[in-house]
C-alpha cells in the first residue's frame, strides 16, 4: 500500500467539485508555511529581480554533475547544476536538470467555461444509446445543501472554510450506468458504474499496488502509457489535450487491472502546480485524478480544471542562477531553514495559482483564477514518500516567483 502522495497530486475532496485550499492575505507572503508581513528583505530580492531577469533567450551558469561550467538557455537547451546554496550551517544542496524559459511566457487569468454546456456534457457522457436522464436539478440542490450545511457550523474549528473556481451552476446526465456531471463551468467528473465494480472488485482478494515510474511508461501488454493516450480521448471532450501525471500506480489482482492516475492541468506547454502538500485559507487547486482499465475509464474526477483563459500577459523570467543568488540571501537570512541533509533533485518551471484575500467566512466561489510563473525545487520524490530523510531539517519543496525573486511557499 502506498504511503503518501506527491505534494502537487495530494487532494482534500468534500464532493467531487469542492477542494479545501489555502490562500495568503494581501502584501503577505509566506515562508515556512508561516504567514508574515512581506518584509525589507523581500523588497530589495524584487527590486533585484527586477533589473535583470532573463528572457527566452537569456542565460544563467551552473555547475554540472562534472562540476564544468554549464550555460543554462531557452526552450531549446537546458543545463545541469549541482552544487550548495548558502553559507554556514543553514544550506541547500541542488542536484537536479535546470529546464529551459520557454520564449513565451505570461500571466494568465482563467475565468469559468460557458462552454461547458449540455452539448458538452452529452459528448463527455459518450452514452452507448438508450434513455438519458437529466438530473441537474438534483446535483445544484446537492452542491447548495453542502455550503447550507457547512454555514450552520460554529466557528470553533468545525467550519470548513474553502473555495472554489467556478459559478453556481451545475450539469448532470444519467444513461445507463454512466453518469456525467459540470460544475461552475470549472469542474467536471465521469463514472461508469459498472466498470468501476469490475475495477473495485479486485479489493476483494489479494493484489497488489506498482508504482509507475516515468522509464516504465509503456512497459507491460497495456502500458500506463496507453491507459494515458484513453484518459486524453475521454478528456478531449472538454477540451484538455494536455495534462501531466504526478503518480500512476498499476493495480492487480483478482483477473483483472487497472491504472489509478493523477494528474494535473498543463498550461502554455507548463503545468500548473500549487506546489504544496498542505493547505490554507482560500486557494484554489486544480487537480485531477482517474481509474482507468483496457475497458475504458471507470471514472474520471477534474477539480478546478477547465477554466478557459480570457487574458495572457506576456512576463520575463528570472534566470536559474539569479534563483540561487536569491535562495542564498533566503538562507542567510533564515526565511528558509535547511541543514543540508537534503538533496533537492527536480527542478521545474510551473504556473502557480495566484492566492487572494479569502473570505472572512463562509464558502468562496472565485470568478476568476490567476497563473503566475513561479521556480518550483523539490526533494526527492521517493524520499518523501518513503520519509527516507527522517529527521532532516528542510523544506520539501521551494517556490519563488519567477518574475520577481518571492519566496512564494518553503514547506
Amino acid at each position: 500500500m502506498r504511503k503518501s502522495i506527491l505534494p502537487a497530486a495530494m487532494t482534500v475532496i468534500l464532493s467531487v467539485f469542492a477542494l479545501i485550499s489555502c490562500q495568503e492575505a494581501p502584501d503577505a507572503v509566506e515562508g515556512n508555511g508561516i504567514m508574515h508581513a512581506q518584509g525589507e528583505l523581500e523588497r530589495q530580492v524584487q527590486t533585484g529581480a527586477g533589473t535583470g531577469g532573463s528572457s527566452g533567450t537569456g542565460a544563467g551558469n551552473g555547475a554540472d554533475a562534472q562540476g564544468q561550467t554549464t550555460t543554462l538557455a531557452g526552450t531549446q537547451e537546458a543545463g545541469w547544476y549541482q552544487g550548495t546554496v548558502g553559507t554556514g550551517a543553514n544550506i541547500i544542496n541542488i542536484n537536479a536538470e535546470i529546464p529551459g524559459i520557454p520564449d513565451d511566457l505570461y500571466v494568465i487569468t482563467l475565468q469559468p467555461d460557458d462552454g461547458l454546456d449540455k452539448d458538452a456534457l452529452l459528448a463527455f457522457l459518450d452514452s452507448e444509446g438508450g434513455s438519458i436522464e437529466d438530473t441537474s436539478r438534483e446535483l445544484l440542490e446537492e452542491i447548495e445543501e453542502g455550503d447550507r450545511y457547512n454555514s450552520t457550523l460554529q466557528e470553533n474549528g468545525d467550519r470548513f472554510l474553502y473555495s472554489k473556481f467556478g459559478d453556481h451552476t451545475a450539469l448532470r446526465l444519467v444513461s445507463g450506468t454512466k453518469e456525467a456531471s459540470f460544475a461552475g463551468h470549472t469542474s467536471a467528473y465521469y463514472v461508469d458504474h459498472a466498470l468501476m465494480e469490475k475495477c473495485q472488485g479486485i479489493f476483494g482478494g489479494d493484489y497488489s499496488e506498482t508504482l509507475i515510474v516515468p522509464d516504465k511508461m509503456d512497459e507491460g501488454s497495456f502500458s500506463a502509457q496507453r491507459a494515458g493516450e484513453i484518459l486524453l480521448d475521454k478528456l478531449g471532450a472538454v477540451w484538455m489535450d494536455d495534462i501531466a501525471f504526478e503518480k500512476i500506480y498499476y493495480v492487480e489482482g483478482s483477473g483483472y487491472s487497472y491504472y489509478q492516475m493523477y494528474f494535473i492541468p498543463v498550461r502554455e506547454g507548463l503545468k500548473v502546480d500549487i506546489g504544496s502538500n498542505s493547505y490554507c485559507l482560500g486557494q484554489v487547486r486544480p487537480d485531477g485524478w482517474a481509474e482507468v482499465s483496457q475497458d475504458g475509464v471507470a471514472e474520471v474526477s477534474l477539480n478546478n480544471f477547465c477554466g478557459k483563459a480570457v487574458d495572457q500577459d506576456p512576463v520575463t523570467a528570472i534566470s536559474f542562477d539569479q534563483v540561487l543568488k536569491i535562495l542564498e540571501q533566503y538562507l542567510d537570512s533564515g526565511m528558509i531553514q535547511s541543514d543540508g541533509r537534503i538533496t533537492y533533485d527536480r527542478v521545474e518551471l510551473n504556473y502557480y495559482p495566484v492566492p487572494t484575500a479569502p473570505a472572512q467566512d463562509g464558502i468562496e466561489y472565485k470568478s476568476e483564477l490567476v497563473l503566475k510563473p513561479i521556480w518550483h525545487i523539490y526533494m526527492p520524490l521517493d524520499e518523501y514518500v518513503d520519509g527516507g530523510y527522517g529527521d532532516a531539517t528542510g523544506p520539501s519543496h521551494i517556490c519563488v516567483d519567477a518574475v520577481t525573486g518571492e519566496l512564494v511557499e518553503s514547506q
